[in-house]
């Protein structure tokens, strides 16, 4: 009798040397209880197609099932793509018993193509990769694969090649017959119901759907990046995350000290330039222009890290735009045009529903920055939350206001808080420092005596979203926090012309002639984080969607070795500072 317990997982019996350092992907695929016809606590005996005669005389008297394991469309050692792998039990049934492997395995795929309605998953099946196109080339997957993937993702994209060497493959031939229908059907159930599916972010085992969504967001950014890209004005900090988002299919990312090396660079390449927006300035554009040049800015996005980007913290999401920047008001921005004319789908309203509150459950902010506590303000009094900004930023310098001259003041900061009182001369004001500045990294620092002159409260090292959650509304010139508030349902004030004000949502105070379109709040977040902005994932630095950047911030703001590490990099880049670094 084989002794099961002697391999370290219990169940699990692996026979083929070959599959031993697939141990902790096989443990977690029969734990997951995602294949058919396998659960926890089975004895399981793990073979490849080619040696499965000797685990049905081997299984027999220990009570065992003898599964199958073939690679799955996607190597097992991805790094960009969802690995796979299909596990396919053997059935336990007196006439495969002795058999030899041929007939072993072709008991398996009669079973596989077998009509059983009750067999079949509902839902997408094989025809979503094919209508999406997905391939390992094309997602720039750049890990081997082995006979057996290429043969299955070959016949998942609807491609029947002309020879067949591996054993399984030439039986499902033989059996099909050249039938679309029967081995359409073995796809099927092969994908979804006997392949487990890991996710590149996490290791983890993910459903179809799961991986289906994630192979389509890596493979349309790698195929996005058709060109090579020429990078000028971002800081060192933030080129991991930069060369990420944009190296693809027919370019990597470099990176250029001079607008002339970088405007050189692109020239000879064909390729095309990624400025950072705060750096780019009208006789750079009209340099592109000149020398037939498309230059497109790049800025933090609207959900950025755990940590400070002037505290080195680099950025997981970039807002990306061939027309403008979302902050300046005096030229339309790639944003205001999608506010304007794009019409949503309902399937793309429902996606702005729920970002919204998977944001709201996650808590999570622009920075996730700040010390969480619970404030107990007066419950008689309005509540009125005025956030700071940076003074030199430039979306302020280059905003516009009927209240603040933006242009010229001194300190934004303070001019808001003296406005804010005149409007709100009974209510309870609150205000909070910009992160930035507040640490020393950036300009417009109030001191807690001005600011008192004018708010009964004043924040110091407090996280944004709870002080959104304590008050009423928010006062702001520009900030962001005026986002994070409408999407809590708080009545925002603004003086300034960020990105979400003028369609409706906010209350404001500067008439912006170009916005006179109503949206809805879902309307806004859909494009603004999904259409407008590109995200990665921080930790593996693949391309990512939006709702999964939101549990990654999440995981990252409980987890202590990732806060210290980011306390460590915002004193160096402080000292950096202080001593002209």
């Amino acid at each position: 009798m084989i002794d099961f317990k002697s391999f370290g997982f219990g169940t699990v019996k692996i026979h083929d040397p070959s599959l031993r350092n697939l141990r902790e992907q096989l443990v977690k695929a029969v734990n997951s209880g995602s294949i058919n016809g396998l659960h926890r606590g089975q004895r399981l005996f793990v073979v490849r197609a080619k040696n499965v005669c000797c685990a049905t005389s081997k299984v027999r008297d220990a009570r065992a099932t003898s599964v199958i394991v073939i690679d799955g469309p996607t190597p097992v050692t991805s790094r960009r793509v969802p690995a796979s792998l299909v596990l396919l039990p053997v059935p336990q049934r007196d006439d495969l018993q002795d058999k030899n492997a041929e007939e072993v395995l072709a008991g398996v795929v009669r079973q596989l193509i077998a009509p059983d309605r009750a067999k079949d998953p509902d839902g997408v099946d094989q025809t979503v990769w094919r209508s999406r196109r997905l391939s390992c080339a094309s997602a720039g997957e750049s890990e081997a694969a082995s006979a057996e993937s290429s043969m299955l993702e070959a016949l998942i994209g609807g491609y029947v090649p002309e020879s067949v060497s591996d054993p399984f493959w030439q039986v499902v031939f033989k059996i099909c017959a050249g039938d679309k229908e029967k081995i359409d059907r073995l796809l099927n159930r092969l994908t979804r119901c006997q392949t487990v599916w890991f996710s590149p972010y996490t290791g983890e085992v993910i459903s179809f759907h799961e991986a289906i969504q994630i192979y389509a967001t890596v493979q349309e950014n790698w195929q996005a990046n058709d060109r090579p890209s020429h990078c000028y004005g971002a800081q060192y900090w933030n080129h991991p995350s930069i060369k990420a988002t944009f190296s693809g299919r027919h370019g990597d990312v470099s990176f250029h000290e001079t607008r002339e090396e970088s405007i050189a660079a692109a020239k000879s390449s064909n390729g095309k330039i990624l400025s950072w927006a705060g750096r780019t300035d009208a006789s750079f554009e009209m340099d592109c222009e000149k020398n037939e040049i498309d230059l497109v800015r790049i800025e933090d996005g609207f959900l950025r890290s755990v940590g400070l980007g002037a505290g080195l913290a680099r950025g997981a999401m970039l807002a990306v735009d061939d027309l403008g920047i979302y902050y300046d008001p005096s030229r339309p921005s790639r944003l205001e045009v999608l506010l304007r004319e794009y019409d949503l789908s309902s399937d793309e309203r429902e996606r702005g529903v729920d970002l919204i509150e998977l944001i709201k459950t996650a808590r999570v902010s622009k920075y996730n920055f700040g010390r969480s506590r619970s404030y107990d303000f007066p419950t008689e009094r309005k509540i009125v939350l005025v956030p700071g900004q940076v003074a030199d930023d430039a979306a302020i310098r280059k905003s516009r206001s009927s209240t603040i001259d933006c242009a010229n003041t001194p300190n934004v900061n303070l001019d808001l808080l003296k406005l804010a009182r005149q409007r709100n001369p009974d209510a309870f004001l609150v205000f909070k420092p910009h992160p930035d500045v507040e640490t020393g990294l950036r300009k417009g620092k109030v001191t807690q005596e001005e600011a008192l002159r004018y708010v009964d409260e004043f924040a110091v090292d407090a996280n944004i979203i709870d002080l959104i959650e304590a008050v009423d509304e928010v006062e702001t010139f520009s900030s962001l926090s005026g986002f994070e508030a409408l999407l809590r349902d708080k009545r925002v004030v603004v003086h300034g012309a960020p990105f979400y004000a003028g369609w409706g949502l906010s209350d404001d105070l500067t008439v912006l002639e170009s916005r006179q379109r109503n949206r809805s709040l879902d309307e806004l977040v859909y494009l603004a984080l999904v259409k407008y902005a590109r995200t990665i994932d921080p930790v593996t630095l693949l391309p990512c969607t939006p709702e999964f950047l939101v549990t990654r911030l999440m995981q990252q703001r409980n987890d202590r070795r990732h806060l210290v590490t980011t306390a460590i990099k915002r004193h160096a880049s402080w000292l950096g500072r202080k001593i002209g670094l």
